[in-house]
């Protein structure tokens, strides 16, 4: 009776956030076969999310937020990993548009201060360069203390640290090669730009605006608000205790703030679908504009040769570009997430207005197919299979009736 209780409970909660929104419960066909490719990928909990026409139309959950319990909800907040590197990326987009920033501008531009790969001192590194990872940057030692709390400023990594900050001999714009320190990044650039601290700026011009709850630190997330700690699968061994983050940030730094923005989003399952039905609508969502049409229509354009990248970089701006029939014969869009045993996807289709959201706080993530880990393929399979397909009809978002 308990557990019945709760799904009623649940399914009218969502009823009021999510309009439209249809709770997947271990009852109905579409669930149990998602709960099974959940189960076949050793998952620990997750929550799944499709978008059909600017809105979340079915959302599932599964599993725990830690061994022994409390139950996933629509309402859990998840760790995403790169899919925090998307999402900042609306943040920067909107600054360069108000201040007339172009894309292929110089990094030292908005820095401050010249930033040359010392093997190339007359290339520039731009910022189209950093958001389709082709400016040569390493995830050097560097990047890694200050993920773990001692970060050196941007001015050394650039400066006299420049020989171990780039790749020696790939100059920049000639080559892909994903760097996380690039991802982290565009955290500095909001700030520097913004004059504001990367979670001030996000929560005001973005996550506000849509009725989000995120931050890229979780002591920012009310605390009343339920919390998936990363496991690694199937030991069920904690990998990373969420609520463990030091305190928030006060104070905007860009020269040391370059670890946020690549992988410590923290956002549920139905906001992150938000963020995508934006992007997919042109940056709309309901009411609410987030971006230009022109930012999106460039966010999700192939970079290749495209002004300062002078190579095919398969993608667009901080997001991938999936042409390989990871759901048959659809282009999707978007990004996905990998770290401490947790494995999340966010992707949708502009052609007809879809699109999947997988969270999960840890599973069997080993297994990868072209960059994108092979339990988030087989979700938005079944998503697109079970759920959107059978039933979906696009709507034209500027039909006024």
């Amino acid at each position: 009776m308990k557990r019945v209780c709760c799904a009623v409970i649940l399914a009218c909660l969502l009823a009021a956030l999510f309009p439209c929104v249809s709770l997947g419960q271990a009852g109905d066909d579409s669930g149990a076969k998602l709960d099974e490719m959940l189960k076949r990928y050793d998952t620990l909990g997750a929550c799944i999310a499709v978008i059909q026409n600017g809105a979340v139309t079915y959302v599932h959950c599964y599993g725990q937020a830690r061994p022994g319990g409390p139950d996933i909800t629509a309402g859990t907040v998840f760790q995403v990993g790169s899919i925090s590197k998307m999402v900042a990326n609306i943040g920067l987009m909107q600054l360069l548009d108000s201040q007339g920033i172009a894309l292929d501008s110089e990094l030292g531009d908005v820095l401050g201060y010249p930033v040359r790969h010392p093997d190339y001192p007359d290339t520039p590194v731009t910022l189209r360069q950093l958001m389709t990872h082709t400016a040569s940057l390493r995830d050097s030692g560097d990047y890694q203390e200050a993920l773990y709390g001692s970060p050196r400023s941007l001015s050394q990594l650039f400066g006299k640290r420049a020989q171990f900050t780039f790749y020696k001999n790939r100059e920049p714009g000639f080559e892909r090669v994903y760097s996380n320190f690039g991802g982290g990044l565009a955290g500095s650039l909001i700030e520097a730009l913004s004059g504001q601290t990367l979670d001030s700026y996000m929560q005001e011009n973005v996550f506000a605006p849509l009725g989000i709850t995120a931050a890229y630190q979780p002591s920012l997330i009310p605390k009343d608000t339920p919390m998936a700690d990363m496991y690694e699968m199937p030991q069920r061994q904690l990998a990373k205790a969420l609520r463990e983050d030091p305190t928030a940030i006060a104070q905007p730094d860009a020269e040391t703030h370059y670890f946020l923005t690549a992988g410590k989003l923290v956002i549920s399952a139905p906001d992150l679908a938000k963020l995508l039905i934006a992007l997919c609508d042109g940056g709309v969502y309901q009411n609410a504009r987030i971006l230009k049409e022109s930012a999106v229509r460039e966010m999700t354009t192939p970079q290749n040769y495209r002004g300062s990248v002078a190579c095919e970089s398969g993608n667009g701006l901080f997001m991938n570009i999936i042409t390989d029939n990871q759901v048959e014969g659809r282009t999707m869009y978007g990004h996905g997430g990998k770290a401490n045993g947790m494995l999340c996807a966010a992707y949708f289709d502009p052609s007809d207005r879809t699109g999947v959201v997988m969270l999960t706080n840890g599973c069997n993530n080993r297994s990868v197919h072209n960059g994108v880990g092979m339990l988030g393929r087989q979700i938005m399979r079944l998503c697109y299979e079970l759920i959107i397909t059978p039933a979906h009809a696009v709507e034209d978002p500027f039909l006024v009736e």
